[in-house]
């Protein structure tokens, strides 16, 4: 299905929550399971076709409808219809019920629509919303399980087009165009049939083990380019969005290996009179005329104070040069035998970018082992080549790489120099590289040597090495996390250090408390085990907790609390009561082995933090 179909967002499987809903009194209160459905009209704007997975007929883009789940009928045909909250027109913002309300014994629908139009309800209800449209968003199945084309490429496209469909109606806007760069506009956004999106994850040799053997992890990213960002009026570079591999090769380290860092100084003069003159336009610049004024009367009552001759001769031969055009420093030389006191210095001009190269013997034992190869060549060849649009107006900026040097498995070699994110600006393959013409029988050549050259996108600041006293080679402050996301290495208030990560569903932080990395995809793309045991807020439950003082919300409505353990007092904690998160996400709360409850904090919008 393509992207610009009108679609639909969330259902009663999987994108439910439970609330307390009460009477009007306060009384008679029902715990019940309720969902949002969310409609897209693709890019078609306000008016386009609703439905896409599901629904039918015209549509208002971003009208959410909450239903209330009933099992007693079997199906979405028994559930309670409450109402439609709309992102524009005159009852934006609120949930209306439209149509025949249908009370079933319990809670009334006028009672469900109180509940939720509440202002604090509906800020939870607005984070509820935009959850279950970024996940559907990223979704490459609908929800009868066939396959469709995600509408979002990644977590930060997907954050994007669900304010712009929720908050304003439709993911098509006007300012799309600028804000995601000249990579992502309308006209380019087609690429050219027989365009690779994937490329396999590929190992060599065959008997390579990663556990026994140190190795380079070469990582194939789509190309995102950074965007302009504004702070309190200035302009700056944001940050390339978080990105997932799109296929991997691995190598054993080659020979030769080395980074060198540079920056660029260069020498600079500015004599007396150039600092006079300099000094005499900041004033200007800063304090107007008056201060312009006020430093000029300085500069002459110091010309004024130098005395001799000679300096009166040389202070007059300075301007006269000025004055005829000619050089000033040459015609003060010949008039006087002297020259101004250049004031010569070396400068800091920039940073430079890194180039890496290195060169690697592929000498196939086997006809699998040969294919491999063959792979190998292409996933380089390929990988660095730019991508035409379909129109073939524009050509698109080529994959780019993230390398990472391994050991014990996939661990970062602490002692070896870490990447950026990476260009390959040159692939050379020798397919004689011992110099002669050799084959095998099925026409392979018996060796190949490629060669491959490498430059960072961004220079080295001091701040990728971090702050610390570090005994390792590696960035302190970010590393890769081989999927393309970003960890950053930081410490809580008592020097517990944790990997910090960007979390890939509500782009909150995401703490891991472990000495060692995670693998956070699986190979289909979803949370592995590990990851989401290494996420756990264990002891999340009220009943372990004492001292607790609400002290702040989340932007989906959970409330943040600080707390004491009861078996820890002189310790403080923030987070969330598992109890409250139940009834809002019920997936993210599991029970212990000892009944009490946990939260898996990477399902939700907060941070389990030690204060």
């Amino acid at each position: 299905m393509s992207t610009d179909n009108p679609r639909t967002y969330g259902d009663r499987d999987n994108n439910t929550f439970v609330e307390t809903v009460c009477d009007s009194n306060g009384g008679n209160c029902h715990k019940n399971t309720y969902y949002w459905v969310v409609e897209d009209p693709g890019t078609g704007g306000l008016g386009g076709l609703g439905g896409g997975t599901g629904g039918t007929g015209l549509s208002t883009g971003g009208k959410a409808t909450l239903y209330r789940r009933n099992d007693t009928f079997g199906g979405q045909l028994g559930d309670v219809l409450i109402g439609t909250k709309d992102s524009t027109g005159p009852n934006a913002g609120k949930i209306v019920h439209g149509g025949t309300q249908v009370n079933l014994p319990g809670i009334s629908v006028e009672d469900d629509l109180a509940h939720f139009n509440k202002p604090d309800t509906m800020k939870r209800m607005n984070g509820q919303i935009k959850a279950t449209v970024q996940k559907g968003m990223l979704a490459t199945k609908d929800s009868d399980g066939n396959n469709v084309d995600p509408v979002a490429k990644n977590v930060p496209d997907a954050q994007k087009k669900t304010n712009d469909l929720v908050d304003k109606g439709s993911r098509t806007n006007p300012e799309d165009i600028e804000d995601t760069g000249t990579q992502d506009t309308a006209q380019i956004s087609e690429i050219n049939p027989g365009t690779r999106k994937q490329f396999p994850t590929l190992q060599y040799p065959s008997t390579l083990d990663p556990k026994k053997q140190d190795t380079i992890h070469f990582s194939m990213l789509e190309y995102s380019p950074k965007k302009l960002t504004s702070s309190d009026g200035l302009l700056g570079s944001g940050n390339r969005a978080d990105r997932k591999s799109i296929g991997s090769v691995t190598l054993p380290i080659p020979n030769g290996i080395k980074d060198g860092d540079r920056v660029e100084w260069g020498g600079d003069s500015m004599d007396a009179g150039a600092l006079a003159v300099a000094a005499i336009a900041f004033s200007a610049i800063t304090e107007g005329s008056k201060g312009a004024n006020a430093e000029l009367k300085k500069i002459m009552a110091g010309v004024r104070g130098i005395s001799g001759k000679g300096a009166e001769s040389a202070i007059g031969s300075y301007f006269t040069g000025a004055a005829t055009g000619k050089d000033k420093g040459k015609f003060m030389s010949r008039a006087t035998g002297q020259i101004m006191n250049p004031n010569m210095e070396l400068l800091f001009t920039g940073p430079s970018l890194r180039d890496f190269s290195f060169t690697f013997l592929l000498a196939p034992r086997d006809h699998k082992e040969a294919m491999v190869v063959m792979k190998i060549i292409r996933f380089f060849k390929q990988g660095m080549l730019p991508i035409r649009s379909k129109s073939n107006l524009f050509l698109k900026a080529p994959h780019t790489f993230q390398l990472k040097y391994q050991t014990n498995g996939t661990e970062n070699h602490k002692y070896l120099n870490s990447f950026k994110e990476c260009a390959l600006k040159s692939c050379d393959v020798n397919y004689t590289p011992e110099n002669s013409y050799s084959t095998y029988t099925d026409g392979v050549m018996t060796a190949y040597s490629i060669t491959l050259a490498f430059g960072e996108l961004e220079p080295i600041y001091n701040d990728d090495y971090g702050a610390g006293d570090e005994e390792h080679l590696n960035f302190s402050a970010k590393y890769d996390q081989g999927d393309g996301s970003i960890a950053e290495t930081k410490e809580t208030p008592d020097g517990t250090t944790y990997q910090s990560t960007i979390d890939p569903t509500f782009g909150h932080e995401i703490r891991t408390f472990t000495d060692k990395q995670t693998t956070i995809y699986d190979s289909d793309g979803n949370f592995t085990e590990e990851y989401r045991q290494s996420q756990t807020g264990g002891g999340s439950d009220i009943r372990i907790k004492e001292n607790i003082v609400k002290v702040s919300q989340s932007p989906s409505g959970l409330n943040i609390y600080e707390w004491n353990y009861k078996s820890a007092p002189n310790s403080r904690y923030r987070g969330v009561m598992a109890q409250e998160v139940m009834k809002v996400v019920p997936e993210a709360v599991y029970a212990e082995k000892d009944g009490f409850l946990s939260v898996y904090y990477n399902l939700i919008d907060v941070n389990m933090e030690l204060v």
